[in-house]
């Protein structure tokens, strides 16, 4: 089946996690956690506005002190790119996150490529 949107896989070491982005992923976000994901978004680059640029060629997370850091969107989020990845398919969410090694969380490469990845698709959708 041909995927459409956005998709890229995260690598750490022996950890490969592939995601996709498109508009399901708003629909699977909100039947997920019961919230939009645009205002989950806009809530998230609020509270970063001056640590976190979501401008692609400008995410810089060298100072993660800096960052307001919500674990909870950031997981919410990778469970619904990884669901949409895997469509149709609709897996149980619980083993989504339960899927996702806790040092994801906390490397910066990775939190760098979801945002990047989260720029992206939101610069699309804008278009």
């Amino acid at each position: 089946m041909q995927k459409y949107g956005l998709i890229k896989t995260l690598k750490v070491g022996e950890h490969e996690i592939k995601l996709a982005g498109n508009a399901f992923t708003f629909i699977l976000y909100k039947s997920y956690f019961g919230r939009d994901l645009l205002n989950d978004i806009i809530g998230f680059a609020k509270k970063n506005s001056g640590a976190v640029d979501l401008d692609p060629k400008n995410i810089n997370l060298d100072n993660l002190d800096a960052f307001d850091f919500d674990t909870e969107f950031i997981l919410n989020l990778i469970a619904s790119l990884m669901a949409t990845a895997q469509y149709p398919t609709k897996p149980d969410i619980g083993e989504l996150i339960m899927g996702i090694p806790p040092h994801f969380l906390m490397d910066t490469e990775v939190i760098g490529q979801v945002l990047e990845f989260l720029s992206l698709f939101v610069n699309q959708k804008k278009a």
